[in-house]
């Protein structure tokens, strides 16, 4: 019997029987469709192996669901369970269907699809969030001859739910492969979904309520996605303006999730937090925000701050986004090169900077950074922690208005910042394993050397028109005699041994030995390349010929990625 304690209402069913019984709608600002092949394939695991033991139950979870007087629920927590069994019960449709079998018309009747009398037409049993209903409805819920089977994914969400179908089709396929009566067995996998396959049903009258018991699953072990706790806090603390969280969380969850992926929203928070009150680590995020969000009002200005930062955060991540056309070629392709070497920890530092710096100082700032970030990478001595400490420190105070301009960052960081010494020692033995690294760096050198104003600001470093080179080849054969297995490892990757070559003419020189390809090099229209036999010995590429060469780019370096404001 189901239990009711002020309002909520409390009851185990099966799952299926939940979507036979009810019409269901996912809430609008709820993530999108986020389970993987290892969630789908684990869950299809666990029902074949519950079925074998017919007594057997398999337990599924809760699900919270908001009543909405003259409309569907909401479904604050479950959807994606509730999704899944729902594409295992189309496949098992489709199946039925493409036989002819009458029984699919009952399976889509039951738990996909009713006949909306108003509309006077088909309407699903469960409904997901605007950026994933239209093509659940046409991919999943329409039958498999339907013209909108062919629906083309648009989201990464809707590639998660072509390829549940896809999983799901093949599970189907499976079990009527495994025995003489596939139709028996199928059904039996639906009889077991509706009874067996149970979840508890938390039916709660208002947000409020839902929210307290979505903070409860969690304190109770439940593993949440942090977006979702920070949502469903931000919504509980809104109270009666909730609608207005909803609409600034859906605006930056439509905003951030184009740019890359809905996985990118949690760093978003996490980095606009980092830039407001400081470095704060995924792991207490959480904590951080109930603590500094305690009332109505604070809950609404930071939902507004998440929407309103949201485009310019989307714009570090994707250098595409029409956001720095007012600021020039430049400041783009800086902001490209961080995203290039990994320079996730500075990005509460740029929202800042790009909030509160005019354009000339953004500019500046940004070039600067990509010195940083080269210095940094290469000579190797402060972690990624210790940097995103720092950088969320600098921040903050770009933010609060201590720091107003790029020399003024630059004196606060120039102590952590590896020296031109420091930098050109260690460039001096470095190596470099990631090729677009290698052939930014070489780039770069090769626009210093040709007396370039901004030698670092690189708009082109495809490996489609520019090749790397590497001059002891990886896999030298009896021609590179001179060199021991060990000493050839350790120098293939080694920066003075790389040169850049347009790509028809490092084909054209193919595997010759040096004395060969040395002669490609001379034509070569990159200078580096060029100048390489200049450090030869003697007609042949030693390990000396390398030490040397690279600790004369060394000092290059130093000059094309300065730690100064230019």
């Amino acid at each position: 019997m189901p239990a009711a304690v002020e309002g909520i209402r409390i009851q185990l069913e099966g799952i299926g029987h939940l979507l036979q019984d009810s019409r269901l709608a996912v809430p609008p600002y709820q993530r999108s469709y986020a389970w993987t092949e290892k969630n789908i394939a684990q869950l299809f695991r666990d029902l074949s192996t519950a079925l074998v033991e017919p007594e057997q139950e398999y337990f599924l979870g809760s699900i919270v669901l908001i009543d909405r007087p003259g409309d569907r629920p909401f479904v604050v927590d479950g959807q994606q369970r509730l999704a899944t069994i729902t594409i295992l019960l189309a496949a098992i449709r489709d199946y039925f269907d493409q036989k002819g079998d009458q029984r699919s018309q009952s399976i889509e009747r039951d738990y996909l699809l009713n006949f909306d009398l108003r509309t006077q037409e088909p309407a699903a049993k469960l409904r997901l969030n605007e950026t994933d209903n239209d093509f659940f409805f046409k991919r999943v819920l329409t039958k498999s001859d339907h013209s909108h089977r062919k629906e083309k994914p648009t989201k990464e969400s809707h590639d998660r739910i072509a390829e549940a179908a896809r999983l799901a089709a093949s599970q189907v396929k499976e079990i009527a492969d495994s025995t003489n009566d596939p139709s028996t067995r199928l059904i039996d996998w639906v009889e077991y979904i509706i009874g067996k396959a149970r979840v508890i049903r938390i039916q709660v009258p208002d947000s409020a309520n839902a929210f307290r018991i979505f903070e409860t699953l969690n304190d109770r072990g439940l593993k949440l996605a942090l977006s979702d706790l920070l949502k469903n806090y931000l919504f509980q603390q809104s109270g009666d303006r909730i609608s207005e969280s909803q609409q600034n969380w859906v605006a930056m969850a439509s905003v951030v999730e184009a740019a890359e992926d809905e996985g990118l929203i949690v760093d978003f928070i996490r980095h606009l937090w980092c830039s407001q009150y400081g470095v704060t680590r995924e792991k207490e995020m959480y904590d951080r925000i109930k603590e500094k969000i305690t009332s109505k009002q604070k809950a609404i200005d930071f939902s507004n701050t998440l929407a309103n930062s949201a485009r310019t955060y989307a714009a570090i991540v994707n250098t595409d986004s029409e956001f720095w056309v007012s600021y020039g070629g430049e400041p783009r392709g800086y902001m490209g090169t961080l995203n290039l070497l990994g320079m996730t920890q500075i990005r509460p530092l740029i929202l800042a900077i790009l909030q509160r710096f005019t354009p000339a100082e953004v500019k500046k700032s940004l070039r600067l950074f990509v010195s940083w970030a080269v210095r940094f990478v290469l000579v190797g001595r402060v972690g990624g922690g210790t940097l995103e400490n720092h950088y969320s420190a600098r921040a903050s105070e770009v933010i609060d208005g201590s720091i107003k301009t790029a020399s003024a960052l630059l004196k606060e960081m120039r102590p952590i910042v590896p020296s031109d010494v420091d930098f050109e020692n260690a460039f001096s033995s470095a190596t470099v394993s990631r090729h677009p690294h290698a052939r930014y760096y070489l780039r770069v050198l090769e626009r210093q050397q040709a007396g370039e104003d901004e030698p670092e600001f690189v708009p082109n470093t495809s490996e489609e028109a520019i090749t790397l080179e590497h001059v002891l080849p990886q896999n030298p054969d009896k021609s590179w005699t001179h060199f021991d297995p060990d000493t050839a490892n350790r120098y293939y990757k080694r920066i003075g041994n790389l040169a850049l070559m347009k790509k028809s003419k490092n084909e054209a020189g193919g595997n010759a030995k040096f004395s060969e390809r040395v002669k490609f090099y001379g034509k070569s229209e990159f200078k580096l390349t060029s100048g390489l036999s200049a450090f030869a010995e003697k007609g042949r590429w030693t390990t000396t010929a390398i030490d040397a060469r690279q600790k004369a780019l060394a000092k290059l370096a130093v000059q094309a990625w300065p730690n100064r404001v230019l």
